[in-house]
């Protein structure tokens, strides 16, 4: 091979490379007010599963706490009604822990008494949430890897947005967050507190295991040096043909 050929030939390995990454790394991102009042299922309380882009979902669920105030939760829901909730009886609705099965007053598992347990169809790069409790209780929010270690934990705060990204979490993926006061069953309905959130954000990487329907489409640049690679194979073939052909 030549040496344009060779000059080629590697412009083409670096475009392969770049079209990599834009496959296997684009970055998407998710936002959740709540304010359609339900989730990708139709549903505005149990387990609630949002979708987004390529094959992502979150998942929202309580912490699996009991308590004696509130009892035992049985997943969140979307609710604009009050118990820790600053966005009480408006139209921007929030997630709250559902507390089915325990009536006060008639407000039938509007207590928000557990916490609040989002699991990711895949690792993500970042999480936000803001903490709409209408008092000052502090709130922590726990990250996991995909075996359920614990990665990362914010500081306890009161009233104010949560964020954990890789930076935190020495570069690991997040797969599951908590917001409560302590992780597992030890917090939520045991202490008493209430647990409502808004605004939840999530960073992920599209297709990070391969190649799929939605694949992005490659920058021009990127299509440019494949084709000039193309080109030079093609040219080298042809050019090795005819000398073979010459020689017989």
């Amino acid at each position: 091979m030549h040496i344009l050929g060779r000059i080629l030939f590697i412009l083409t390995v670096i475009g392969m490379v770049i079209l990599g990454r834009s496959v296997f790394a684009a970055p998407q991102s998710m936002f959740l007010d709540f304010n359609s009042g339900v989730d990708s299922k139709g549903n505005s309380e149990g387990i609630l599963q949002y979708n987004g882009a390529y094959g992502f979902n979150v998942t929202f669920n309580d912490d699996g706490s009991d308590g004696a105030w509130g009892g035992q939760a049985n997943g969140v829901h979307v609710t604009n009604l009050n118990w820790g909730n600053e966005k009480a009886y408006t139209d921007d609705l929030v997630l709250g822990a559902w507390n089915s099965g325990y009536s006060w007053k008639g407000r039938d598992g509007n207590f928000h008494s557990s916490g609040i347990v989002a699991d990711f169809s895949q690792g993500v790069t970042k999480v936000s949430l803001f903490d709409t409790d209408n008092d000052d209780t502090v709130k922590t929010l726990f990250a996991f890897d995909a075996d359920g270690n614990l990665l990362y934990q914010t500081a306890a705060m009161a009233q104010t947005t949560f964020t954990i990204d890789t930076s935190m979490t020495g570069g690991e993926l997040i797969h599951r967050v908590e917001f409560d006061t302590e992780a597992g069953t030890a917090g939520g309905a045991a202490d008493g507190y209430y647990f409502t959130l808004d605004d939840f954000y999530v960073e992920y990487d599209a297709n990070p295991t391969g190649f799929g329907v939605n694949t992005p489409v490659p920058e021009p640049a990127t299509l440019a040096l494949i084709a000039m690679g193309a080109g030079a194979a093609s040219f080298t073939a042809r050019r090795k043909k005819r000398k073979l052909q010459s020689e017989a």
